[in-house]
């Protein structure tokens, strides 16, 4: 009778383990894609600023080198 309730205390046990695994996973997938979701809207809306406003690139401060052909294209 104890083997039986034993296992069946296992069996349970499992389940739950397996539950909360699935559980831990749909948690993380929906943090990725929120993550993913903040940086879409983040590069659309540069992009909406983008064509609002007319930048004149000789007038913008770069921060890094940028690396050009000898005809001027990137």
């Amino acid at each position: 009778m104890e083997d039986k309730t034993a296992k069946e205390l296992i069996a349970q046990l499992k389940r739950i383990a397996d539950a909360l695994e699935k559980s831990n996973m749909q948690t993380e997938t929906s943090e990725k894609r929120s993550i993913i979701l903040g940086k879409l809207q983040e590069k659309n809306l540069r992009a909406d600023l983008r064509e609002k406003f007319n930048i004149d690139p000789e007038k913008v401060i770069r921060t890094s080198p940028r690396l050009e052909s000898e005809d001027g294209s990137l």
